[in-house]
């Protein structure tokens, strides 16, 4: 890629405050290849003095002599353009000085994907800038690519922001210029329309446009929402991007379309009733076919009723290569070929060339969390970019056994499967990765298949379950530090029978310098008062059902307060460790037995 030309289109209608701080944050880039083309839309304010101040020889200027509307004058601007990537801009808003420069850079450095997008910050009337603005959709990421875009528009809002993409002018040629029958919506509209022919996004999150909220934006509360034009525009493009052609993308997102819908529903019914009811004889219809139209949406694949489906694969990443690579080793071991990785990073070791080294780069996508913020967070990271409709997961420290994901996609071709769990095996590596000493575990299932509320007794990476599940679930605890994954199988499992499988699903590993510090060997305080700490959270939130797992939550808690005691005489432990586990067994602080 050499210097491509890039057209920064710039749509203004009375915006004569703020139009001068737009074209200047163009013509400020630091890239330099630019034709910036400002479109007036026969403003009557200002407009035109404020825009004519600017001298530049990269600066063409169009005056409407009447307005041709927003979508029009979009379009305008594409066919207008000279650039071979178009950036939009509205003169209520701004650039960042690296925007093009950042995004041409990305794109020579990754040929698989076809547009970046990237985060904004907000700014208020007055131009004074807040802090970095974090849409649900970025999930606390540094960066993601190559998720199931499509659906996740869909189902969670439009986090691509114009003016923070270059779209390669071709596109508009190959798939058709912005929908003039749309209105704020339109942009959303061709990113969706982009998802659907199959074009491929990656999201950084460095803020490259300024966002500048005012009270009179367009696609505000009052000018938006209260009017009924939201919810109309969102029902249009349901209908268009969730028909027959889409469902194999949105096999498992039911549920999630459903209530997007009614999100968008109780956005007006809810504050502005009067309104809703106003225009109720035109909306509620509107609702009601759109609702008919998802009901269609299937809830699992051809391909997974073929036990074929794809198998997305979880894998948190804390820095550890080595024990990645044995991890990442038993995932290309399978003899299941239909899976994806994404391995998530917790910001400490950056693990894309190491996959890469691997030759896994087709099959393992790597996301980025923007800092450090425990496994339960870079799960959930992951759980939102999965393209499959099974998840499973993989800790970087542990293996699959061989034929797991193999069994696990014959689970899940009986649709009556939710959820599955399969045999495990605690194993301690000698100083070379061989097992040294290993013990095996079953599912840790009830006879009626629920997940046993006395102690974890089933493994995170021998569980499986339909993406489909977690929007009733719910994701993982970011609160919890540990016991995270026992709380989450416990939702999980809630109202769901869970289908033990015949085979083994994975070996929990821990190095043999490790184990003094791995559960019961842990020699910090903070540790152990989390451990006690959120064990007791999980009594507290999910009662015992029978009166024999009481018991066993009895004699749980007192194999823990022997195993701390042990600790605090051989590790030199605090001694309020052992007076949290004895309270937390229900005994006097002062019984050192």
């Amino acid at each position: 890629m050499t210097e491509p030309l890039v057209t920064i289109v710039i749509t203004s209608y009375n915006y004569a405050h703020c139009v001068g701080d737009a074209i200047s944050s163009a013509l400020g880039q630091t890239y330099r290849n630019l034709d910036v083309l400002v479109l007036d839309n026969a403003s009557t304010d200002g407009s035109l003095a404020a825009i004519s101040a600017f001298r530049d020889e990269r600066l063409r200027v169009v005056v409407h002599p009447e307005n041709i509307g927003i979508q029009r004058n979009h379009n305008y601007g594409i066919a207008e353009a000279l650039g071979e990537y178009v950036v939009f801009l509205s003169a209520d808003d701004m650039l960042l000085p690296t925007l093009v420069e950042d995004a041409l850079a990305f794109l020579r450095s990754n040929p698989d994907i076809d547009i970046p997008y990237f985060s904004v910050s907000v700014a208020d009337a007055a131009g004074n800038v807040g802090d970095y603005f974090e849409h649900p959709s970025f999930d606390g990421a540094d960066t993601y690519r190559d998720r199931n875009e499509l659906a996740s528009l869909l189902t969670r809002d439009n986090c691509m922001y114009m003016p923070t993409m270059l779209f390669p002018r071709a596109f508009f040629r190959d798939l058709g210029e912005l929908d003039e029958g749309l209105g704020i919506l339109l942009d959303y509209e061709f990113d969706l329309r982009l998802a659907a022919h199959g074009k491929r996004f990656a999201f950084v999150s460095k803020p490259q446009a300024i966002i500048r909220m005012h009270g009179e934006n367009r696609s505000g509360v009052k000018n938006f929402v209260a009017t009924g034009k939201q919810l109309r525009e969102f029902c249009t493009i349901l209908e268009r991007y969730t028909g027959p052609a889409y469902h194999a993308r949105l096999a498992g997102y039911r549920g999630e379309l459903m209530r997007m819908l009614e999100k968008k529903v109780l956005e007006i019914a809810g504050p502005f009733a009067a309104e809703f009811a106003a225009q109720s004889a035109e909306l509620v219809p509107l609702v009601e076919r759109t609702r008919a139209a998802l009901d269609l949406v299937p809830d699992a694949s051809p391909e997974t009723l073929r036990g074929e489906g794809l198998l997305s694969v979880v894998v948190p990443f804390s820095g550890r290569t080595g024990e990645l690579d044995r991890a990442l080793r038993s995932l290309r071991a399978q003899d299941y070929p239909h899976w994806e990785a994404i391995v998530v990073c917790d910001g400490s070791v950056d693990p894309g060339g190491f996959v890469r080294r691997l030759g896994l780069e087709d099959r393992v996508r790597v996301s980025r969390l923007r800092r450090a913020r425990g496994v339960s967070a870079a799960r959930n990271l992951g759980l939102h970019g999965v393209r499959g409709e099974i998840v499973t997961y993989l800790d970087d420290d542990n293996r699959y056994e061989p034929g797991y994901l193999g069994a696990v996609a014959r689970a899940f071709a009986d649709p009556a499967t939710e959820v599955t769990a399969a045999a495990w095996r605690f194993a301690v590596l000698g100083p070379g990765g061989e097992i040294s000493a290993s013990s095996p575990f079953a599912g840790g299932l009830a006879a009626d298949g629920a997940v046993d509320l006395a102690s974890n007794r089933l493994a995170l990476n021998a569980v499986a379950h339909r993406r489909s599940c977690l929007p009733v679930s719910g994701y993982f605890n970011e609160s919890f530090s540990v016991l995270e994954d026992w709380e989450f199988l416990i939702r999980l499992a809630r109202g769901r029978r869970v289908r033990e499988l015949e085979v083994a699903g994975c070996t929990v590993c821990v190095d043999a310098p490790m184990v003094r510090h791995h559960l019961y060997g842990r020699r910090s305080s903070a540790h152990w008062s989390e451990y006690a700490q959120r064990l007791q959270d999980v009594y507290n939130a999910y009662p015992p059902r029978t009166a024999d797992e009481g018991l066993r939550r009895e004699a749980f808690s007192g194999a823990l307060q022997e195993h701390v005691n042990r600790g605090v005489r051989a590790a030199g432990l605090p001694a309020e460790v052992l007076v949290f586990a004895q309270a937390l067994a229900g005994r006097p602080a002062n019984d050192a037995s």
